[in-house]
């Protein structure tokens, strides 16, 4: 008896003392700092989160039957193995971030018969007609305003063709005498641009007979007499608008010229044309040879050399010119369209952006802008071969000789042109003309050229196109287009919101076996997180204000605190009935009872 009496006891005092050092542990639980218990709550759910992650490789982290240094193992693993994501795909978005936007060919095969037909400008070599020279020598002679004969005169009316871009020739003494000459001529300033126009080469008796897709058309309804690099020269599919506009009115523009497209393939659907050259009218070449230089451009662009629009084939005498024309188009999508102008490096037609002279924006005019600005900013005059749009470009002085010594000084500069592209390949940036603003068009359509020629022997002919035609020097140039399909480029973005997260989610699977399902997980975890710790903050606030409150409800508490927290044991039946019933039911035990 004495031995049950002290094993009851013992289990008594080790009862009271684990309740004890049960409440001591929950008062010094709620005593700690929340910092603590935030820390403790975060480290159980990530050890639940690595043991139960769809992240297979995770469970090693927690696993209790892992010793240490295979724990440690684990985690320098996945250190190294999660660095390397975060770098790969930082890596993958720092290349989308930078280059948002890709060139790519749509189609090989787009319609040729979907294209327009490419703007032509013939230009005879010769630039000053001698029968024109000698009528305005002729004119000037009879005025009686000078002492020098005709044949002198007639040297210095050749010293107008100075002042075309290919030429801008420095002689002072020359340049400033024919300027005083017309100057006194015309009583004040005169109309250089009407001057130039008259003394080039005429369309109505250069161009002899012209064919359109199989059909004999009249030279004059095709072909228009227009401003080019070169000068007036006869233009066909040209869609612009009018040179020379005082305002940029409807009333004061022409009716939009017919446009031509791409009807069918082959020599005998393009466009032919029989020239006569002229050949004793030559008095100011811009060439060392004969004939006639043919631009090839895109009709809605002013054919300006720099722009890189422009294509240029040397037509002879006695030689038909075969220009095989390969079209290029190339368009945006409009998804680029939210992207900088700096990014995507081309302009749409929607943005209505327009050039200085306040026409639609085309990149070719945005660069002859720059140029004529640049013109007028250095020698106080405007080329005359420039076109004039917009009241403010109308009232512009037009160069005349007098300008040549300017025009010759910074002619290098105006034939060198940085636009928006990354100039650093070139050394002399100074002595280049710098267009920032111009960006090429977001759809566009350029034009390649395969040229050949074969020659003509002098006589008559009886084809079809020279029908009893008694050919000396004539020319004949056809134009055409011989291939069905063209290439098609498009501008889009390098790759989709999809695609990127495609691109990021493969190289995070392949890494740690990423998927969505893991994010899930992660927010699920984190949800459970914050909710034990906000529940956790709230109780401690509560405990904290009841203990400022009544410091002796800390017993109550604690005794409160110590019977929740005992731990649950398997009761039996006979430890509930009293102790004189067990021992008068077993019959043991009744002398002790009966003593006590």
């Amino acid at each position: 008896m004495m031995n049950e009496k002290n094993q009851i006891k013992s289990r008594n005092n080790i009862t009271r003392a684990w309740e004890a050092s049960t409440g001591r542990e929950r008062r010094s639980e709620q005593r700690t700092p929340e910092q603590f218990q935030s820390f403790r709550v975060m480290a159980k759910y990530l050890k639940l989160y690595c043991q139960y992650s769809s992240l297979s490789s995770f469970k090693y982290l927690a696993d209790p039957q892992k010793t240490w240094f295979e724990r440690s193992l684990w985690i320098a693993i996945h250190c190294v193995t999660i660095a390397s994501l975060i770098f790969m795909v930082y890596v993958s978005y720092q290349e989308f971030y930078t280059s948002p936007i890709l060139t790519s060919m749509d189609t090989d095969s787009y319609r040729t018969t979907d294209l327009l037909f490419p703007a032509i400008a013939i230009c005879s070599v010769n630039r000053i007609s001698k029968q024109s020279a000698t009528k305005l020598a002729n004119s000037i002679f009879n005025a009686n305003i000078t002492d020098q004969s005709v044949t002198e005169i007639l040297d210095l009316v050749k010293q107008l063709g100075n002042i075309y871009a290919s030429e801008f020739t420095m002689d002072e003494d020359r340049n400033v005498e024919i300027d005083r000459l017309l100057t006194t001529y015309f009583e004040g300033p005169y109309d250089i641009t009407g001057i130039m126009k008259d003394l080039s080469p005429q369309c109505a008796t250069m161009l002899l007979k012209c064919k359109l897709h199989g059909t004999d058309r009249n030279c004059t309804t095709l072909f228009e007499f227009r401003k080019t690099q070169d000068g007036f020269c006869c233009t066909f599919n040209y869609l612009r608008e009018s040179d020379d506009i005082p305002v940029m009115k409807p009333e004061f523009m022409k009716p939009p010229l017919k446009e031509h497209n791409v009807s069918d393939l082959g020599i005998e659907r393009g466009l032919t044309v029989v020239m006569e050259p002229f050949l004793d009218d030559y008095f100011y070449p811009i060439l060392p040879v004969k004939g006639w230089k043919v631009t090839v451009f895109d009709p809605r662009d002013y054919p300006d050399v720099t722009s890189g629009g422009v294509t240029e084939v040397l037509a002879l005498p006695q030689s038909e010119t075969y220009i095989d024309v390969t079209g290029a188009s190339f368009y945006s999508t409009k998804i680029i369209e939210r992207f900088h102008v700096s990014k995507r490096n081309c302009i749409f037609a929607e943005e209505q952006r327009t050039t200085y002279s306040g026409t639609p924006y085309t990149y070719s005019d945005c660069i002859v802008d720059c140029k004529s600005h640049d013109v007028l900013s250095l020698c106080g005059c405007r080329p005359f071969f420039y076109p004039r749009r917009g009241e403010k470009e109308y009232s512009w002085r037009i160069c005349t000789n007098a300008d040549l010594d300017c025009l010759a000084k910074y002619k290098t500069k105006w034939w060198t042109v940085l636009p928006h592209e990354d100039n650093a390949a070139i050394s002399n940036k100074d002595w280049a003309l710098h267009c920032q603003n111009c960006y090429p068009a977001c759809q566009d359509t350029s034009y390649d050229i395969l040229s050949s020629k074969s020659y003509m022997t002098p006589g008559t002919f009886k084809t079809d196109l020279m029908w009893n035609l008694n050919v000396t020097d004539e020319g004949v140039l056809h134009v055409f287009f011989s291939k069905y399909g063209s290439i098609r480029l498009k501008q889009d973005v390098t790759s989709y919101w999809y695609e990127l997260l495609s691109d990021i989610g493969g190289i995070c699977g392949v890494f740690i076996g990423f998927s969505l399902i893991s994010v899930v997980e992660m927010l699920y975890f984190l949800a459970l997180v914050l909710r034990d710790l906000l529940f956790k903050e709230s109780i401690m606030r509560k405990d904290d204000g009841d203990h400022e409150e009544k410091d002796d409800g800390d017993h109550d508490n604690e005794k409160i605190q110590s019977i929740h927290d005992q731990t649950v044991t398997t009761i039996y039946w006979g430890e509930l009935l009293p102790r004189s019933w067990r021992s008068a039911r077993y019959g043991r035990f009744i002398d002790n009872t009966t003593r006590y």
